[in-house]
């Protein structure tokens, strides 16, 4: 993945209130935690996914996704990461992890993710 040293993958925790793109406050916390992971290793680019449940129509999932995954953006850049070694992409309802038919599984496939990207 081109970055062993940093945590990649799902940001447990970094959720939003309900239809909306606003961060919760326990979300802030853990992506303080990034901005200081991102600034510990400078060359580092990252992808950041913003991932939504199935319910409510997919064009409505894709674009509720998109301003979740910009608004993480928005917020490492806030805290003085470089935007260029940043990149949002929204995947909607597209790749679930867990079954859409249960509250847990719902849950799940509401999230955010951070990956390395080459640059």
């Amino acid at each position: 993945n081109g970055c062993p040293e940093m945590k990649l993958g799902v940001l447990h925790g970094v959720n939003f209130k309900t239809n909306s793109a606003e961060l919760t406050s326990e979300a802030v916390g853990i992506l303080n935690d990034v901005v200081s992971e991102l600034t510990r290793v400078p060359d580092v680019h990252v992808q950041i996914q913003a991932h939504t449940d199935s319910r409510g129509s997919s064009a409505y999932n894709q674009q509720l996704s998109e301003k979740r995954a910009k608004s993480v953006l928005d917020y490492l850049v806030s805290k003085g990461i470089d935007s260029k070694r940043l990149n949002s992409i929204g995947v909607g309802e597209a790749r679930p992890i867990a079954d859409n038919k249960t509250t847990d599984g719902r849950q799940k496939n509401r999230r955010v993710e951070i990956h390395a990207i080459n640059q």
